[in-house]
C-alpha cells in the first residue's frame, strides 16, 4: 500500500481541496482505483498527473510565494512565519520519497507545529523536486534538517 496515495494525501500535496481531486478522477483526468470504498491513486499516476499540470502548479506556487513575500493571504498563523523553497536535484523516485517524508511531518499531530502548508512538484526539464513549505520557523527547520540528513550531499 506504500505506493498508493489517498485523495486527501494527494490533495494536500497539491494544495487542492479533496473534492477537486475527486472531480479530476470523475472526469477521467486522473487515474484512481477504489480500495475498500475509498479512492487510491498510484504514485506513477500521481506523477503523470502532476507532470501534465506542472505549469499550472508552478504558476500557483509562484503566486503563493509572492503573496507571502507581499504579506498577503497567509494561511499560516502565529507571530513567526516562514516560507521556504527547497530544490532537490534528484531522480523522480527520490524526489517522491522526499515528498512523502515531508508529508509525514505535515500529518503528524504536533500542537507546536501550528498551521502549515506544503506544495511539491517535480520539474522534468530541470530534473529537480521543488518543495515549498510554509509554517513556523521551528517546524520548517525540523523538516529541512530531516531532508538534509536524508539526502546525501555531492561535492
Amino acid at each position: 500500500m506504500a505506493d498508493l496515495l489517498t485523495v486527501d494525501q494527494f490533495a494536500q500535496m497539491l494544495d487542492m481541496h479533496p473534492r477537486t481531486i475527486r472531480r479530476y478522477i470523475r472526469d477521467n483526468q486522473l487515474k484512481a482505483t477504489k480500495v475498500g470504498g475509498e479512492w487510491r491513486i498510484r504514485k506513477e499516476d500521481a506523477e503523470m498527473f502532476m507532470g501534465s499540470k506542472l505549469e499550472e502548479i508552478r504558476s500557483e506556487a509562484v503566486e503563493d510565494v509572492q503573496a507571502f513575500i507581499d504579506g498577503k493571504d497567509s494561511e499560516v498563523d502565529g507571530r513567526l512565519q516562514v516560507c521556504t523553497v527547497l530544490d532537490c536535484y534528484v531522480e523522480p523516485a527520490e524526489a517522491a520519497k522526499i515528498s512523502e517524508a515531508i508529508m509525514g511531518f505535515m500529518n503528524q499531530p504536533d500542537p507546536t507545529r501550528g498551521k502549515a502548508k506544503f506544495q511539491y512538484f517535480f520539474d522534468d526539464e530541470d530534473k529537480k523536486g521543488r518543495y515549498i513549505i510554509w509554517g513556523n520557523p521551528s517546524f520548517v527547520g525540523k523538516v529541512l534538517s530531516a531532508v538534509g540528513a536524508s539526502v546525501p550531499q555531492q561535492h
